[in-house]
């Protein structure tokens, strides 16, 4: 057990820690239990502000930016966020219930199913497991 002496603002608490590396931290404030989340500290800003250069990033889309086909009963089912593809569940010429999981989109670290607005046959599938895509890109296009 690690034992540490904090002065706050002029008072003094004796810190009780039995053990530094779990997560989130017990310590023990004068008796007192209190559970601490440890993170690293941010990055200090520099003391006196300084202009950041702009960066110009060219940015090369992975999929279509629409689909083009004759057939005017499809409808795409497009990405609700950006994300990366991390799971297909359907293949073209399955026949698919409305509701029906289609893909996986991994965004902000969350699996988010993306399901069928409509019940039909998947037409065309336009992104891969692990293309990345923007919010708004097609992904599947489904029709009768």
């Amino acid at each position: 057990m690690s034992v540490y002496y904090v002065t706050v603002r002029g008072k003094q608490y004796v810190v009780e820690v039995p053990d530094p590396r779990a997560r989130p931290v017990r310590a023990i404030v004068d008796g007192e239990v209190i559970e601490v989340n440890v993170a690293p500290a941010p990055a200090v800003a520099p003391p006196s502000p300084m202009p950041v250069p702009e960066q110009q990033v060219e940015v090369t889309p992975t999929v279509p930016s629409a689909v083009t086909l004759a057939d005017k009963t499809l409808e795409e089912i497009k990405a609700p966020l950006p994300g990366t593809i991390v799971s297909i569940s359907v293949n073209v010429g399955d026949r698919i219930a409305h509701g029906q999981e289609l893909c996986v989109l991994e965004a902000m670290k969350m699996n988010n199913p993306i399901r069928a607005n409509r019940a039909g046959v998947i037409r065309k599938i336009l992104v891969a497991v692990g293309d990345q895509v923007q919010h708004g890109a097609p992904l599947m296009a489904v029709g009768d």
